[in-house]
């Protein structure tokens, strides 16, 4: 097993990107029906938005899974939906301490630390995905504390002895 630095999400990220024509849709597809209960969660947290930040919420997951399998060297059973649900009400639990806050203050308060398992990977997933601008105009503060709250909730849900087996 390989930890989870910055090093093996910029791995992981490069060779998504180099992936021929197709090869990503196909493997995002793939993803979806081993992941049900993820690809579920994503649309459910996205529904109010665009198209566009649905897709960019499943590519992030999918992202995120890639760099888990690699991690593990290979694939990550299903997850359970208990654990997602479970994952999520701790995170609105966490969330409640933001009430009001304006999701610009939201994002950098929990930008690079906090009280998460991996303290700088939900925000460095965010950074790479937005081109290594994590303050990019491609989607409105709302959309990127959405996506920072959808990373956190399924790394948290990412307990390798509670994952159902495949």
């Amino acid at each position: 097993m390989r930890a989870i630095d910055q090093s093996l999400v910029d791995e992981v990220w490069q060779e998504i990107a180099a992936y021929p024509p197709g090869r990503a849709e196909d493997e995002a597809r793939l993803f979806l029906e081993q992941q049900p209960h993820v690809a579920a969660f994503c649309q459910m947290a996205t529904k109010e938005f665009d198209p566009a930040a649905q897709k960019a919420a499943l590519g992030l997951a999918f992202l995120l899974f890639k760099i888990l399998e690699s991690s593990l060297g290979a694939p990550f059973p299903p997850v359970a939906e208990h654990r997602i649900r479970e994952a999520y009400e701790a995170t609105t639990e966490w969330l409640e301490q933001w009430e009001g806050a304006d999701p610009r203050m939201f994002l950098r308060s929990v930008q690079g630390g906090g009280e998460f398992p991996h303290p700088n990977l939900v925000q460095y997933l965010l950074t790479v995905f937005y081109g290594g601008d994590p303050e990019s105009v491609d989607y409105d503060q709302e959309v990127k504390a959405s996506l920072f709250l959808l990373l956190k909730t399924l790394s948290d849900a990412l307990d390798i002895g509670e994952a159902e087996p495949s």
